[in-house]
This record gives structure tokens, C-alpha cells and sequence, in this order.
């Protein structure tokens, strides 16, 4: 599934990997995937909007040294 807007370009799937099912996220912009298992999704259900807020004030994706 590809979800999309002005902002932002993300391919999102379920793969199986030899530890169980992981929802893959790819940036085809940035170049950068993420595998993410059940518990770590889960995670994410815990977080407020503020943190996902503070986590792209004045920033587009992980800073660089």
C-alpha cells in the first residue's frame, strides 16, 4: 500500500521474516526503510500526538553529525 501527500511518500507491507511478521515502512524519497515487530507497533499506540509533534518540530527525519 503506497500513502502519499504533499509532505510526505510511504510504501507500507507485511513481510515474513524468520522471526515472524513485520510491518515494512519504505521512504522511496528518503531512501530509508523500517521493520517493525508487533510489540514495537503496540508501542506507538502508547505515544501522544504531542510526541510524534515534538519529534518533527523543525526537522525532516533524523538529524545528521
Amino acid at each position: 500500500m503506497r500513502l502519499s501527500n504533499e509532505f510526505a511518500d510511504v510504501i507500507v507491507r507485511v513481510i515474513s521474516t524468520g522471526n515472524g511478521e513485520r510491518l515494512e515502512i519504505s521512504s522511496p524519497r528518503r531512501g530509508s526503510t523500517i521493520r517493525l515487530d508487533p510489540v514495537e507497533l503496540e508501542a506507538l499506540t502508547w505515544q501522544t500526538t504531542e510526541v510524534f509533534t515534538r519529534m518533527l518540530e523543525g526537522s525532516i527525519g533524523p538529524a545528521t553529525l
